[in-house]
């Protein structure tokens, strides 16, 4: 996406200007669609990068729709619920509500 506002790059702490292509998630940050590319995406389980490039999806990827949400090969059998609470976590506006 383009960047609405300027920010600061939370890989390379280097400034993400008004207009530059970047991957954004609230609650998270910004970061240059380069950083994501070559530090890989984090497993929103774990936090451990999630191996982009042994993923069986990486070359159909939309990586700035899906990078918040990916997960590594460990936790990929992890459950519904694991996967949803981490996900909330990160992302409060998707949690469930009683």
């Amino acid at each position: 996406m383009n960047m609405r506002f300027p920010g600061t790059c939370i890989v390379c702490k280097k400034p993400v200007k008004t207009g530059e292509r970047g991957l954004w998630a609230r609650g998270v940050g910004v970061k240059h669609i380069g950083c994501a590319e070559q530090n890989g995406i984090s497993c929103i389980i774990c936090g451990k990068p999630a191996g982009c490039s042994l993923c069986e999806l990486y070359d159909s990827c939309d990586i700035q729709r899906v990078s918040p949400l990916c997960v590594c090969s460990e936790c990929s059998g992890a459950s519904l619920e694991k996967y949803t609470a981490a996900a909330a976590k990160k992302f409060p506006a998707l949690a469930v509500k009683d």
